[in-house]
């Protein structure tokens, strides 16, 4: 019988249900405990999951039994939760973003490192059987060489998703809006599609959320390292939450991502990955991948193998998003490679 990995699931509100149900799912994890500042909430949620109740942060980091701290947090505290886990020699998991400046994802990966301990970081859109197919596409060079990227996000949140928790529409808190926290899943599937970034311009805006401090609208142009442009546009002021569209154009073919199916286009043959029927009941844009990303986190643990997301992987749109909004508020065109570097 294979070992199960014992974790705890620390914030439960509004993404966690997904991690649970998935760790519940596997053969080889254990919830041992789940920890929210509202005790109340941490009850609840083991009740329904399993697991010993907390409200207090240092019980998780002493229980022996917790080799895995799964971090379902509020964004700004992502870091301080995770280094401390580290610290304390436990693996870490977290949502993204994984910190709110470059500096403080250095600090997790060099600590990660440090300690001989994995940190990976929530993309689960990346495990989509449509993004692995386009990744392949490119990879085995069907689309030849990359040209250019394109990707739409318009999604709805209204003024009481943003009311709902003090946090929300905060630079200090949540680091910013729709690109850190909607967009940040399309824009790292399109990093990872089409490599290095050299520069990154961008223009944010609020536009139909009048009382929060951060963007609600975005438009965005990256520079690749290959030579090829990349084009965003997004906003969460529609009426509806619309498929996400990501397209990829190389010099012998196109790929598109259309919510979470995959239209490869090579000449006159065209083919399309459909995912699997999905019974699940959280909202379809999160995608299928949070249970696909967690098993194989938990596998590449239990192989002793470095997993897939770490940090070095996570932190690649997190700058994104951070250089977005650097250039927008100076008008500058920001060299992503410095950025980073934290020589800007």
């Amino acid at each position: 019988m294979e070992r199960k990995v014992g974790v705890a699931l620390v914030g439960c509100g509004r993404i966690a249900p997904i991690h649970a149900i998935a760790l519940k799912e596997l053969p080889f994890t254990e919830i041992v405990m789940t920890m929210d500042v509202i005790r109340e909430r941490a009850e609840a949620f083991a009740r329904e999951y399993g697991g010993q109740p907390t409200a207090d942060y240092q019980q998780v980091l002493a229980n022996p039994k917790v080799e895995v701290v799964q971090i379902c947090t509020p964004h700004y505290n992502h870091a301080q939760l995770a280094l401390k886990a580290l610290e304390a020699g436990k693996h870490v998991l977290v949502e993204k973003p994984m910190a709110l400046s470059v500096e403080d994802a250095k600090e997790m990966i060099a600590t990660a490192q440090r300690k001989g301990l994995q940190l990976g970081v929530i993309f689960q859109n990346r495990y989509n059987a449509s993004s692995e197919a386009v990744k392949e596409a490119i990879s085995s060079g069907e689309l030849g060489e990359l040209r250019a990227a394109r990707a739409f996000v318009t999604w709805h949140r209204d003024d009481e998703y943003y009311r709902s928790d003090p946090w929300r529409g905060t630079w200090a808190q949540e680091g910013g809006g729709l690109l850190i926290n909607q967009a940040i899943h399309t824009l790292d599937l399109m990093q990872w599609l089409m490599g290095e970034i050299k520069t990154v311009s961008a223009n944010c805006r609020r536009w139909g959320h009048e009382f929060i401090e951060v963007e609600d609208t975005a438009e965005a142009y990256i520079r690749f390292a290959n030579g090829a442009l990349g084009c965003f546009y997004g906003t969460n002021c529609y009426p509806a939450n619309e498929p996400v569209f990501l397209e990829v154009l190389g010099t012998k073919g196109k790929a598109q991502i259309i919510a979470d199916k995959a239209v490869i286009t090579i000449g006159d043959e065209i083919r399309e990955i459909t995912p699997e029927s999905n019974s699940s009941s959280h909202p379809s844009y999160w995608g299928r991948g949070h249970q696909t990303q967690l098993a194989d986190f938990y596998q590449s643990l239990l192989k002793e193998e470095k997993v897939k997301i770490d940090g070095t992987e996570g932190i690649a749109a997190m700058a994104l998003v951070l250089a977005m909004y650097a250039s927008s508020a100076t008008g500058a065109e920001i060299d992503f490679q410095q950025f980073i570097k934290g020589s800007h």
